[in-house]
């Protein structure tokens, strides 16, 4: 899949000159649950073979319209359920798939039709953001179902569990890769009422030179609920109404395409606005194609760097290289459900069921 900054720039040179500057769409204010902090996390059901799962495209445009279809054929190969699309999935409004009316109504009429029992993102890029205030998070707490997506789609995973208290789910996208590992990790997440248990990375070529190897920046042991998800969209969203919640929580975060001065300036963000402080440990995925430029203010820090610098000194349990987001293999990570941590022992692990036994 390729980065926020590589479809956009893709996206605005395909549509130079192409797009209307046709009014925003009138927005339907949304419900503001205040209390949706303090109210228990609300758990979808666990999915089974023969569901009917509902497909959209709340971010970027697909360019390629027929793999929509191949990527439908694909869920329902590999998970045995039914897919149907969102009305708006092939929709193209500039670089984001079709207006945020377009894409809302999808997300609502998913979560609104009884026999629809998952809502599955067939993909990234960039338009999350402009959905929250819009989002009826009343209609999404009322009637729960497995969220699945990541990258932009963590507009959407720190929105909905923070103002509907729903368990959302950090995990592959419809049209992305997805290996048997992975596939397996998923169907583990959303086909099971169990804890997913221990989160390990997937096994490797050379297991005494890991391409993914799990390292201990700070020692330690913590317990939280899970939050966070793509470092750029956590940055984003701070100073808004719906920026994480990390008091408690064990921060899960990960990027591709950033240069590591970025990194290094949104995990700062984070610190300043005392986010670190407030969590319980963190835990550090991978960034890939995260290298340094040729400009000298970035070549003298690599990532590993930054996360001994800003992560190492807080004295909480901070792990890294755990395998999630924008890797060819990667674990599906339930948003608000309990986890332990013990970096020093290189472990997390998911103790709290995400969904519930139908």
């Amino acid at each position: 899949m390729k980065t926020r900054r590589e479809v956009l720039r893709l996206a605005g040179a395909a549509a130079a000159g192409a797009v209307s500057a046709a009014a925003a769409p009138k927005r339907t204010p949304a419900p503001a649950p205040s209390a949706a902090a303090s109210r228990p996390m609300v758990k979808p059901k666990t999915l089974k073979q023969g569901d009917t799962i509902g497909l959209i495209t709340p971010s970027s445009y697909v360019f390629d319209t027929w793999r929509v279809d191949l990527a439908a054929a694909r869920m329902e190969a590999v998970l045995g359920v039914k897919c149907r699309l969102g009305r708006y999935v092939k929709a193209r409004h500039g670089y984001m798939a079709g207006t945020e009316k377009e894409r809302l109504e999808d997300l609502h009429s998913m979560f609104a039709d009884p026999s629809v029992s998952g809502v599955f993102c067939l993909e990234g890029g960039y338009g999350t953001e402009r959905l929250l205030p819009g989002i009826d998070y009343e209609l999404l707490r009322k009637n729960p179902k497995v969220l699945l997506g990541y990258s932009d789609i963590t507009g959407l995973h720190l929105a909905i569990t923070k103002k509907a208290g729903l368990v959302t789910f950090h995990g592959p996208v419809a049209m992305g890769s997805m290996p048997s590992w992975s596939l397996a990790a998923l169907k583990k997440a959303i086909f099971s009422a169990e804890p997913i248990g221990e989160l390990a990375n997937p096994p490797e070529d050379d297991p005494n030179w890991p391409v993914f190897p799990l390292h201990a920046v700070s020692s330690g042991k913590a317990r939280g609920a899970i939050a966070g998800g793509n470092l750029t969209l956590v940055s984003t969203t701070m100073g808004t109404p719906w920026e994480i919640d990390a008091k408690g929580k064990i921060l899960f975060l990960e990027d591709t395409g950033e240069a590591p001065y970025r990194v290094d300036r949104m995990l700062t963000q984070m610190k300043l606005a005392g986010k670190f402080d407030e969590c319980a440990g963190i835990v550090w995925g991978t960034c890939t194609e995260c290298t340094a430029a040729k400009s000298s203010y970035e070549v003298n820090l690599s990532i590993s760097d930054i996360l001994d610098e800003i992560l190492g000194p807080l004295g909480k349990p901070v792990l890294a290289g755990l395998v999630f987001g924008h890797t060819k293999e990667k674990a599906t990570i339930p948003m608000g459900v309990e986890a332990e941590l013990d970096a020093g022992s290189r472990k997390v692990a998911i103790v709290e069921g995400a969904t519930l036994s139908s």
